[in-house]
């Protein structure tokens, strides 16, 4: 089974596209606008979790909203109900992170820079 693309987003953070640009030449990928503001239905707990999020993802934007906020929704229970939280949540949670390209497994499909020049994204990836 052939890997998933890498969004072009994605790919410019960490330089795969300038490693590979016949790859990205030709991909059409519509523009997005930044993920914005959490909503204000979100408690300041929920808000919290939405600026960790975006933080750690700086590529999902506005279209993102609804993954984004149900992921925040997920970790916030899972926060909140500790060790009595179901294993169908912890489940639901990887699933959301996997979309958003932040688990172990995902990040590994993507390569860091390979120059020695300092990377602008990196105070975002980790």
């Amino acid at each position: 089974m052939a890997r998933p693309r890498i969004p072009k987003a994605v790919a410019k953070i960490t330089g795969a596209d300038e490693r590979s640009p016949g790859r990205f030449k030709d991909r059409s990928e519509p523009e997005v606008s930044g993920l914005g503001p959490a909503p204000q239905r979100l408690t300041d707990a929920q808000r919290e979790i939405w600026d960790e999020f975006k933080a750690d993802f700086p590529w999902l934007g506005r279209c993102d909203r609804s993954l984004v906020e149900s992921a925040v929704h997920l970790l916030g229970l899972l926060r909140e109900l500790g060790r009595e939280a179901p294993i169908s949540l912890h489940a639901q949670l990887r699933l959301c992170l996997s979309s958003m390209g932040g688990t172990p497994v995902d990040r590994g499909r993507v390569s860091p820079l390979a120059d020695d020049d300092e990377d602008p994204a990196g105070e975002f990836i980790n």
